[in-house]
């Protein structure tokens, strides 16, 4: 037996670097694919300038850039933290954990929300003739299918092997260092990984107008982005704040989580879905497009935020406790 071998038992852990190993090309696969997702947008964008709109409906690239940030961010997110969990780093192990928890709770919220609006839409898209009601059920479960590997069972496998304790041990053992995912605990470093990727995608909404909801109106232009740069600085501190555990920035999260929950649902009972995407300036082949689908109802949008609202704040007041009482300010 070996002096590592002799070591590793006498810490009393099972061995998992193979399933680190194993995990982390997995998570380079998943960044692989994002990565893959960019070119299929950009052939989006260019194709359906060469060819007849009857066969091509063209793509904003205005519209689109959001959409290539978020893919490269995604692929770029996954490819680290597999990188990160072949070599047994502590800090993979604490990221893509938490990140898996919430990759879980928001796919598991939002299969229940398509699954509530999807039949009635494949259904309604069947009653106008523009597809074969029998189609519409085999979309149906194909896409539910897809949004159960993607959004419960992908991400459900990574909490549980991530979230194991000779996972955790093993990387503690193969990365002696104490890193800086080490000093925040992981409830609280959820909210500081919320806060950093909110403030990394608001700025993306100047691409489509600045138009943010504002108790019961819809503000764009340059007063929209005054708004969107308060909120990017604002979950810039939060983020930080969180992080260091300093109460100023729990209680910053729980008024800007309930002004917004709030403004988002009174805006939303006022003004359509549709009069929010023409304000966005989606180009209009698009937006036809758009009216030929089944949207969310004002009222099914308010219920939807009221519940996220609901359970996010439950979850601040779950991790005020790492709040109180610190004295160590970073």
């Amino acid at each position: 037996m070996t002096a590592y071998e002799e070591t590793r038992q006498r810490s009393g852990f099972k061995n998992r670097n193979t399933g680190l190993a194993v995990f982390g090309v997995l998570q380079i696969i998943l960044g692989g694919l994002c990565a893959l997702a960019i070119p299929s947008m950009l052939f989006g964008i260019i194709a359906p300038a060469t060819l007849d709109n009857r066969f091509a409906t063209p793509m904003s690239a205005r519209t689109a850039i959001p959409g290539l940030l978020f893919y490269l961010l995604i692929a770029m997110w996954f490819i680290s933290m597999g990188i990160g969990s072949m070599r047994a780093r502590r800090w993979a192990r604490a990221l893509t954990l938490v990140f898996s928890w919430i990759w879980l709770i928001t796919g598991v919220i939002g299969f229940v929300f398509v699954g509530l609006l999807m039949p009635d839409m494949f259904e309604q898209m069947s009653r106008g003739g523009q597809i074969p009601q029998e189609i519409a059920v085999i979309m149906t479960y194909v896409v539910m299918g897809f949004m159960t590997v993607i959004y419960i069972i992908i991400p459900g496998v990574f909490v549980l092997f991530y979230g194991s304790k000779n996972v955790k041990m093993t990387c503690e053992f193969e990365d002696p260092r104490v890193r800086w995912t080490d000093k925040c605990p992981l409830p609280v470093l959820a909210l500081t990984l919320i806060f950093a990727f909110g403030g990394f995608c608001m700025p993306m909404m100047v691409f489509y107008g600045s138009v943010v909801p504002v108790f019961g109106r819809l503000v764009d232009g340059i007063p929209g982005a005054l708004i969107l740069l308060f909120i990017v600085l604002t979950l810039a501190f939060l983020a930080w704040g969180t992080y260091t555990l300093k109460s100023s920035a729990w209680w910053g999260a729980f008024v800007l989580s309930t002004l917004g929950g709030m403004s988002t649902i009174v805006t939303f009972l006022r003004v359509s879905l549709m009069e929010f995407y023409e304000r966005m300036n989606f180009p209009v082949q698009q937006m036809e497009i758009m009216q030929q689908v089944s949207l969310p109802s004002n009222t099914s949008i308010a219920v939807c935020t009221a519940l996220w609202l609901i359970a996010f704040l439950g979850y601040l007041l779950y991790t005020r406790r790492y709040f109180v009482g610190v004295s160590l300010r970073r």
